[in-house]
C-alpha cells in the first residue's frame, strides 16, 4: 500500500506549486504576490490596497498558525504512507484529506475576496470582466484542441509532466500504462470550463447591480468552497475521474523504481522543511481533521 500512497502524494501535491524552492519563495513574499494579483485582476487603486492591508495580513496570519500546520501534518501523512508498508494511510485517505485542504484554503480566498470586490467601482469591474474573459480564451486554447488526437496527445502529456515533476523521468512502460488508463478518466476540461464560465458571469451580474458583501460571500462560498451548482451529470463524471485516477496510480505503482521512490521522499522532506520555517515559533499542538477524514476513509 505504501507505494500506491506514494503515486497518491503525486497528486495531491500538485495543490502546493512543483518546487520546494518556488513554494517558499511563494510562501515568503505572498502579501507582496497577493497585492501584486489585486492590482492585476481589479485594479485595486492605493486607497482600496491600503483598506485591504489588514484583511490580507488577518487572513496570512490566520494562515500560518492553523492552515499550515495542516499542511505539514499532511506531508507528515504522505511520509508515514511511503515509509511504511503496513501503514493505514491509503489512497483514499490521502486524496480526501488533500480535497479538506483544498477547502480549507479555498475558505480563506473567500474571506481575501469579498472585501475587495465589495469595494469595486464601474470601471474596475469592466476591468476584472476583461481579465477573465481573457483567462477563459486562453484556458479553451490550451485544454480545449479541436482535433480529438492533439487535444489526447496535450492531456497524457500534462499528467505524464505533473507525476514527473516529483518522480523524475518516467520509463516507456510508465508512460504506456497512463496513456491505456486515461482512455476511463473522463476529460472534464469542457464541463469545468464551462462551469468556471457560468460562476463567473453571475458574479460579474452582482458586482454590476451593486449585491452586497453577505451575497458576495455566499456565492463564493457556494462557488470556490462546495463547488455546488454544477450538474449531476458532472458531479458523477467527476467522482469517476477521481476513482479512475487512483486506479492509475495503483496500476502504476508496481513499477515505481526505488529510485523514483526516493526523490519523491527527498522532495517532500524538503517541502516540509522549507514551509516548517514559516511556523510561529510557539506552535500549540493542534487537533487535526485530517486523523477524522482518513479515520472515514478506512470505514
Amino acid at each position: 500500500m505504501h507505494r500506491l500512497a506514494v503515486l497518491v502524494i503525486i497528486f495531491v501535491l500538485t495543490l502546493f506549486g512543483s518546487g520546494c524552492s518556488r513554494t517558499e519563495f511563494a510562501y515568503r513574499h505572498a502579501d507582496w504576490l497577493l497585492e501584486y494579483q489585486a492590482r492585476r485582476t481589479v485594479a485595486a487603486n492605493a486607497d482600496q490596497r491600503d483598506l485591504w492591508q489588514p484583511v490580507l495580513a488577518g487572513t496570512l496570519a490566520h494562515h500560518r498558525e492553523e492552515e499550515l500546520p495542516l499542511v505539514i501534518d499532511y506531508l507528515d501523512l504522505a511520509s508515514r504512507g511511503i515509509g511504511q508498508a503496513d501503514s493505514a494511510v491509503d489512497a483514499t485517505c490521502l486524496v480526501d484529506a488533500a480535497l479538506l485542504l483544498y477547502q480549507q484554503h479555498a475558505r480563506l480566498a473567500v474571506d481575501l475576496s469579498v472585501p475587495l470586490l465589495s469595494t469595486l467601482d464601474a470601471a474596475q469591474i469592466r476591468h476584472l470582466a476583461g481579465f477573465v474573459e481573457q483567462r477563459q480564451e486562453k484556458a479553451v486554447e490550451h485544454y480545449l484542441n479541436p482535433d480529438p488526437e492533439d487535444r489526447k496527445t496535450a492531456r497524457q502529456q500534462r499528467f505524464v509532466e505533473r507525476i514527473e515533476n516529483w518522480t523524475g523521468s518516467l520509463n516507456d512502460q510508465q508512460r504506456q500504462q497512463i496513456s491505456d488508463t486515461l482512455v476511463h478518466i473522463p476529460d472534464l476540461s469542457a464541463p469545468w470550463l464551462a462551469y468556471r464560465s457560468q460562476q463567473t458571469d453571475t458574479l460579474l451580474e452582482m458586482l454590476k447591480t451593486g449585491t452586497n458583501a453577505a451575497a458576495l460571500r455566499e456565492h463564493l462560498n457556494d462557488w470556490w468552497v462546495e463547488m455546488d451548482g454544477r450538474s449531476a451529470e458532472f458531479n458523477q463524471q467527476w467522482q469517476l475521474a477521481k476513482q479512475q485516477f487512483i486506479h492509475m496510480l495503483d496500476k502504476l505503482n508496481v513499477t515505481l523504481t526505488d529510485k523514483q521512490r526516493t526523490r519523491i521522499e527527498q522532495q517532500l522532506s524538503e517541502l516540509r522543511s522549507d514551509l516548517a520555517s514559516f511556523l510561529p515559533a510557539a506552535q500549540p499542538p493542534l487537533y487535526s481533521p485530517l486523523v477524522s477524514v482518513c479515520a472515514a476513509s478506512a470505514v
